[in-house]
């Protein structure tokens, strides 16, 4: 298991939502390739469903979730998987204040365990 540092930081609503269009996702697809692509977006989603059910965080924007307001829309535009990027609201966070997430090649359980750590 190879020790890597969380890639999160804080943002506001509207950058949340940047970086999770689906213009923005889909030129990342387009350059990260559709192997890579495939790799990371399936870590998010099972990144995405487990923080749906943490009870440290209010709210989860990921565009494969099917309670994703863009579901309908991403699972007709992108191809091959929603993208790498989740965004969270932990419960009492400031108003506005999302953290945005992005998943990597590793295995997915290795980065629930370091956002679990995060959570703490």
């Amino acid at each position: 298991m190879g020790e890597k540092s969380l890639d999160i930081r804080r943002a506001s609503a509207a950058e949340a939502a940047g970086a999770l269009s689906l213009d923005a996702l889909a030129g990342m697809g387009a350059e990260l390739g559709a192997e890579r692509w495939r790799v990371v977006s399936d870590a998010a989603q099972v990144v995405a469903n487990y923080l749906a059910c943490h009870p440290r965080v209010e709210a989860v924007r990921y565009p494969g979730l099917r309670s994703d307001p863009d579901f309908e829309r991403a699972a007709g535009r992108l191809v091959g998987g929603f993208g790498p990027r989740v965004a969270i609201r932990l419960s009492g966070a400031p108003a506005g204040e999302w953290l945005v997430w992005e998943a990597d090649a590793r295995d997915a359980r290795d980065q629930v365990m370091g956002l679990e750590e995060f959570l703490e």
